[in-house]
């Protein structure tokens, strides 16, 4: 699947996810992005070119002859991930977002969080970043927001918009402490993203401490 999207993760956290050192939470979301945005998947080939040569060129060491047989048994007794159409790829969420809704530990459940926004919270494993899916109504509107920490979201359905810009399906968003801004719905449908939240967001209502215990964040 692709689109001409407008916002991507940075080379770093591709060159991270390449190398497979970048932190679980973080790699959901670039994975997610991934799945829209032929230009990132083109980079990240490229990427993993470069290291693949990196390791041809690396100096051999020895190791145990029973590594082989044992890395070959993990392979053997791993169920292999199902292979989808197009057309189902084009008609689900990424594959990353999907085995997390499918996860029998876990099957995230919607919750209401205000008037038109809506969080299902995944488990992820990880204890950094609260995980999560927002869903906001057509035309919905969020409260007024800042951040306590770093927030990415990518947008999976529909589409929002707010002071800076419009984000669309793809879109990989980065928020940061001391970013103000009012999320709105697109008029036309709903509008589903994941986000990966570091911290609580801080309302700037005056009143937004009443809200302040449905906005708890709970990674895991």
């Amino acid at each position: 699947m692709s689109h001409n999207l407008s916002h991507h993760p940075d080379n770093v956290m591709l060159v991270e996810f390449s190398a497979g050192t970048l932190p679980t939470a973080e790699s959901i979301c670039v994975s997610a992005h991934l799945h829209f945005c032929e230009q990132c998947r083109t980079e990240l080939l490229r990427l993993d070119q470069v290291g693949s040569q990196l390791l041809t060129e690396a100096e051999p060491a020895e190791i145990d002859e029973s590594l082989f047989d044992t890395v070959m048994a993990k392979i053997d007794s791993a169920e292999a991930s199902p292979k989808l159409a197009t057309a189902e790829k084009v008609q689900s969420f990424p594959h990353s977002v999907s085995k997390l809704i499918k996860n029998p530990q876990h099957q995230p459940i919607w919750k209401r969080l205000s008037a038109s926004v809506d969080i299902a919270r995944f488990k992820t494993g990880q204890s950094e970043f609260e995980v999560a899916l927002h869903r906001i109504c057509a035309g919905g509107k969020t409260p007024k927001h800042d951040h306590s920490g770093v927030e990415y979201t990518v947008v999976l359905k529909g589409s929002f918009s707010d002071e800076r810009s419009v984000y669309k399906e793809g879109d990989f968003l980065v928020r940061q402490p001391g970013d103000v801004h009012q999320p709105m719905g697109a008029q036309n449908g709903e509008c589903i993203c994941l986000s990966a939240l570091q911290a609580p967001i801080k309302l700037s209502n005056p009143l937004g401490f009443l809200m302040k215990p449905l906005l708890r964040i709970n990674p895991m």
